[in-house]
């Protein structure tokens, strides 16, 4: 899976884009506020409908316009492609993929698997629980197809007990939610934990061919306690919840921990270190994606060569480019990315908004 075609009207300062990415490696370069990122942006708004700049979408539209259009042909097999399309008037979005409105996001997201690195990447690591849940169950809903159904089942659930548990004066039985929270959440401790078992070895792996570091290890918090059964946690936390308000035990609150030696990651690793081993966790994950589902993904690196000295620059892409993926890095100088020679692969320049194609 791969974008074929490209075209992006009023995002930010680019000027209307028009462009044919290769299948396999993109360079993207140009000076700092030329465009670079916001070309990046555009495509993670095509395949997520939100951006990863800022949390409000009005901020994309470029200045003087009312909203913007980004849509593109996207390969899906031999000789196969499907239109995809957003576009964004003012208070509303619009989704379509193959001639067919879409609804949720979640059917947006499934026709275009995206990853990202970027200089913000590093919060997997430092900040709380969120961060990594939202990277593993990226990783759990695309190769597993049961995940969304249960976890939407599991929210609406926990909405209700948790309005549930803020009605002051009122008497809440405590197995009203129990059975359909129990359900739900067990389901989906099975499905991270399969998805994990699978994700350890191939993260290992690339961590070791990128930072070789003794006792680094991944860990799984699945949110409650692991000798005891759901239901049994929510009936001995009940008035603990009642005081707080909400549910403060359950797959919502999972977390998968780095570590080394025990230890949190990022108390030992310097900020190239942690770059490194983000990347082995992105890695691993579109490497995983196409051995269990055949599937390519499309990974956008926002200013690759930040942070890392040419050894690792060169380490990094050759692993990159290993992968059955399309590659999207973007650099304010193109002799710092070491581009192997293979087939399928080409350059961009942006400059004051304008993308050009450039021949290697």
């Amino acid at each position: 899976m791969s974008l074929a075609s490209l075209y992006i009207k009023n995002v930010r300062n680019l000027a209307e884009t028009h462009i044919e990415p290769a299948p396999c490696l993109n360079i993207i370069h140009g000076a700092n506020a030329s465009g670079k990122t916001s070309l990046l942006e555009a495509i993670y708004l095509l395949g997520r409908a939100r951006s990863f700049r800022s949390s409000h979408v009005q901020n994309v539209i470029s200045k003087g316009t009312d909203g913007f259009t980004i849509a593109g042909q996207v390969n899906i097999g031999v000789d196969q492609r499907i239109p995809l399309g957003i576009e964004y008037a003012p208070e509303k979005m619009r989704m379509r993929a193959a001639g067919q409105t879409l609804e949720r996001t979640s059917d947006l997201v499934s026709h275009l698997p995206l990853l990202l690195i970027n200089p913000d990447s590093h919060k997997i690591l430092t900040l709380g629980p969120r961060q990594r849940r939202r990277f593993m169950d990226w990783g759990v809903f695309h190769v597993e197809h049961a995940f969304m159904p249960l976890w939407a089942r599991y929210c609406r659930a926990l909405k209700q007990r948790n309005a549930s548990l803020r009605c002051s004066g009122r008497s809440m039985p405590e197995d009203v939610w129990s059975i359909e929270l129990q359900e739900s959440a067990s389901r989906i401790d099975l499905l991270r934990r399969n998805y994990l078992r699978d994700y350890a070895s191939l993260f290992a792996g690339f961590a070791e061919k990128l930072l070789p570091i003794e006792g680094l290890s991944l860990r799984y918090l699945r949110g409650w306690a692991q000798d005891a059964e759901y239901h049994e946690v929510l009936a001995r936390s009940l008035e603990k919840d009642r005081s707080l308000g909400y549910t403060s035990r359950g797959p919502h609150r999972a977390d998968v921990m780095i570590e080394i030696g025990g230890k949190p990651a990022q108390e030992y690793t310097s900020g190239g270190q942690q770059k490194l081993l983000i990347c082995a966790m992105y890695l691993a994950q579109a490497a995983l994606l196409k051995s269990r589902v055949q599937r390519q993904c499309i990974i956008l690196v926002d200013d690759l060569p930040a942070e890392l000295d040419i050894e690792h620059r060169k380490k990094l892409m050759a692993l990159l480019c290993g992968l059955d993926a399309q590659i999207m890095v973007t650099t304010t100088d193109k002799e710092l990315i070491a581009a192997p020679e293979i087939i399928g692969r080409k350059m961009f320049h942006v400059k004051h908004g304008v993308v050009t194609e450039q021949a290697f």
